[in-house]
């Protein structure tokens, strides 16, 4: 199984010190996530998703009637309600119906989660050949405050792509593993469904509803189960890559703050600071779902692994899931290698 190619399409790069001098983000997260900016698309999410499709295909060198299924995967608001973002999504990318497309709401492990999914439905079904990955959000402010929403992060605007087939190409993808934790489900949900907010469009706090689920579970469990269930998920990606985590060139976690990143997963997966991706993502902020495609294509794009270089990528979302994912760089025809686009 191979990834044919990885891209990322991310929104405008809008400084955490013009957020502090707004008052839309404190000083004090600035200096504990050393967050230097965060990518703002005033786009639909769905467009964004579009765009990175259509940058992977073409990187893939693949034609859209290749691709028999698409999987859409994204953590807020799409833009609008009661509608298909998959098939809005297959229709500006692949322009046929002779595809299977399905959104896949798994917050921001949704990404890896549609990697793992497609790679067995590739397995599984030899008619397919090509399958087509897309991610996209928009957190846009006033309803969702990217600066403010939780603590320890700032979200960023993008869409992301992956495309995935049997045949041989730039990466391979070696291994993959799942392992969740849904007793942890309620530190993203605190009592808002039984006791929903007054009003409905006011802005997340994501603070309020984790401070709801620690008064009744405490703090050192609550880190201790998430950090068991990442190892957990990297320990069996790793066993069946038959690799360890410090055979890896590089190591791509989620785009949390510094001090989140270093405390969820660099710390816990003890791997040094520069062989993962912290510095790209302190500029770009957590894109939900996308990190981990937006973090292969910058590898790529910035030659930091070559030919027989493995990757492990690092899913994490709320619920709690990790799906881990283990890449080789084959050698083969290049991928992601016309550069970053930024389009907005």
């Amino acid at each position: 199984m191979y990834i044919d190619a990885v891209a990322a399409v991310l929104g405008e790069p809008v400084d955490s010190a013009r957020a502090v001098a707004e008052g839309r983000f404190s000083a004090e997260e600035a200096a504990r996530t050393r967050q230097r900016a965060a990518r703002v698309s005033d786009r639909p999410a769905p467009d964004l998703a579009v765009d990175a499709a259509r940058l992977a295909l073409d990187r893939a060198g693949r034609d859209p009637r290749d691709v028999g299924l698409l999987i859409h995967a994204g953590c807020f608001d799409q833009g609008i309600s009661f509608a298909n973002t998959a098939s809005y999504v297959q229709h500006g990318a692949l322009g046929h119906g002779e595809a299977m497309a399905f959104e896949l709401r798994q917050m921001s492990n949704g990404g890896m989660a549609a990697l793992e999914l497609a790679a067995a439905h590739l397995s599984a079904v030899p008619e397919v050949t090509a399958a087509l990955l897309t991610t996209a959000d928009r957190f846009a402010e006033p309803r969702f405050p990217r600066w403010t929403a939780d603590r320890g992060l700032v979200f960023g605007d993008a869409g992301t792509a992956a495309v995935l087939s049997r045949t041989p190409g730039r990466l391979r993808l070696v291994a993959t593993a799942t392992h969740s934790e849904p007793s942890l489900e309620g530190l993203h949900r605190g009592d808002d469904l039984h006791h929903p907010p007054a009003d409905p469009a006011a802005p997340l706090d994501l603070v309020a509803r984790k401070r709801v689920f620690l008064e009744g579970t405490p703090l050192a469990e609550t880190i201790a189960r998430n950090e068991a269930g990442m190892l957990t998920a990297v320990k069996r990606c790793t066993e069946d890559a038959e690799c360890d985590v410090a055979d890896m060139a590089a190591v791509v976690v989620p785009f949390f703050g510094a001090d989140l990143a270093h405390k969820q997963c660099i710390g816990p997966l003890g791997v040094p600071e520069e062989r993962t991706l912290l510095e790209y993502g302190l500029g770009i902020g957590h894109l939900g779902p996308g990190d981990q495609f937006a973090g292969l294509s910058h590898l790529l794009e910035t030659g930091r692994i070559d030919t027989g270089d493995r990757v492990l990528l690092v899913g994490v979302g709320a619920g709690f899931v990790w799906t881990c994912a283990v890449v080789e760089v084959t050698g083969g025809a290049p991928a992601g290698a016309d550069g970053e686009a930024v389009r907005d």
